[in-house]
């Protein structure tokens, strides 16, 4: 963390000195995502679905309509997403014994070796990318990306887990649970 006492952080910037920052940084991260996205879409992948099959690999298995809350997703759209992971092999449903209504959501060895290969290619592209810079831009940006890592830690108060405070999707009455559905007046 940088010291309190550094007179560069006495006040603020200006705006005039954040906005091309911002819009930079912005640019980078939108160009990251639009050849992110054609490497996965290579694959016969949507973003959702790569999506869901990285939110089971951190979070591990899960009830299906916990991980529609956690996508902020329909439970019909969620089995519609999963069932297309499942065609591919990715996933698998299992029923709870106990409870047969409840749906269980893995990843499968598949579907892990097939997020590993994701990364290795996510790898390469920023590999490719950070190789045009030279060692005093790479030690500059490390230097940089370290403390813009530790400012969002500090800003989100610890490191986030991004679904932890999700908000349910809005969902048709007739898909809540009978308890949370509005009464109807009689007439």
């Amino acid at each position: 963390m940088i010291p309190a006492e550094d007179p560069d952080l006495a006040a603020s910037p200006p705006d005039d000195q954040l906005e091309p920052i911002i819009a930079d940084f912005r640019t980078a991260i939108t160009t990251l995502k639009v050849l992110s996205n054609e490497r996965v879409l290579k694959l016969g992948l949507s973003m959702a679905q790569i999506n869901i099959l990285y939110t089971l690999k951190r979070c591990g298995e899960m009830p299906m309509s916990r991980l529609a809350e956690m996508l902020n997703v329909s439970l019909s759209n969620a089995t519609g997403l999963i069932d297309r992971i499942e065609e591919r092999g990715f996933v698998e449903r299992t029923r709870v014994p106990e409870d047969r209504r409840i749906v269980l959501i893995r990843v499968t060895p598949a579907g892990e070796q097939m997020l590993r290969e994701l990364d290795v290619l996510s790898d390469e592209l920023l590999r490719s990318v950070l190789g045009r810079l030279s060692r005093t831009e790479l030690a500059a940006l490390a230097t940089a990306f370290a403390s813009i890592r530790e400012a969002l830690v500090d800003a989100a108060g610890g490191i986030p887990d991004r679904h932890a405070t999700s908000i349910p999707s809005p969902r048709s009455s007739s898909t809540l649970p009978v308890g949370e559905r509005p009464t109807q007046p009689n007439h």
